[in-house]
């Protein structure tokens, strides 16, 4: 079974992996710092490619796990990285922005039944599922990095309700992890300096690039319990 708690450790003892999580949290840091300034071009810019360098990440630390590597997060590798990520825009934007048009279509379908909130579970369900396709699509495509593979519809119908169950049990662990370590570092902040300093701020961007790869080997290992491996190809 999935275990955050293995996620976690192999996240936080890989090799060089808090000099990198430290690296990584500058453009989250720069991105934080345009928005409250109110420098909101900037901030679109860098924030598009900060986007992806996350999600370059996320792919990179699925595919190092679930392919037996020794290293969990990415090298500095500028190149490889930038490979990384624009070919993740080509597999995955296509199925992302899709789904989110299907979400928004199929969300806004008026159900007929003069219930309390039966709008509002309906639309819980649809977007539970587009989301459920589109992550199953970036795990499949993560393991490989073959464009063709994340639209493997037969399987990411197979499976995608069973990740889903995975991922929403996954979700209230990742939140606990959360509060126990920033949270008790924002207590002590804001109990001598005040959680709006700038080393407090730097922190918590650092902890996002920690969920990432927190993610990205909980996905991997998920991968590993409910996607077939005879089936990607």
């Amino acid at each position: 079974m999935a275990s955050i708690k293995d996620a976690l450790e192999e996240s936080i003892t890989d090799d060089y992996a808090l000099v990198k999580i430290l690296i990584y949290a500058l453009p989250v840091y720069i991105c934080y710092n345009l928005f409250s300034q109110g420098n909101m071009s900037m901030f679109y810019v860098i924030g598009f490619f900060t986007i992806l360098m996350m999600v370059s990440i996320l792919i990179t630390c699925i595919n190092n796990v679930r392919n037996g590597k020794n290293y969990v997060m990415p090298s500095f590798n500028i190149f490889k990285f930038s490979l990384t990520a624009a070919k993740a825009l080509l597999a995955l934007g296509p199925i992302t922005f899709l789904g989110l048009y299907l979400g928004k279509i199929l969300s806004g379908i008026q159900i007929p039944i003069p219930l309390p909130n039966v709008q509002l579970i309906y639309s819980i369900i649809v977007w539970l599922i587009i989301s459920s396709i589109i992550i199953t699509s970036t795990i499949i495509y993560s393991k490989t990095e073959i464009i063709k593979d994340a639209y493997n519809f037969n399987l990411i119908s197979n499976t995608c309700i069973d990740i889903l169950l995975a991922i929403l049990f996954y979700i209230p662990q990742l939140l606990l992890v959360n509060t126990i370590i920033l949270g008790s570092i924002a207590y002590i902040f804001l109990i001598s300096v005040g959680i709006d300093n700038p080393i407090f701020i730097y922190l918590s961007c650092m902890m996002l690039i920690m969920n990432i790869s927190i993610t990205g080997n909980y996905f991997a290992q998920i991968d590993y319990e409910l996607i077939p491996r005879d089936e990607v190809n």
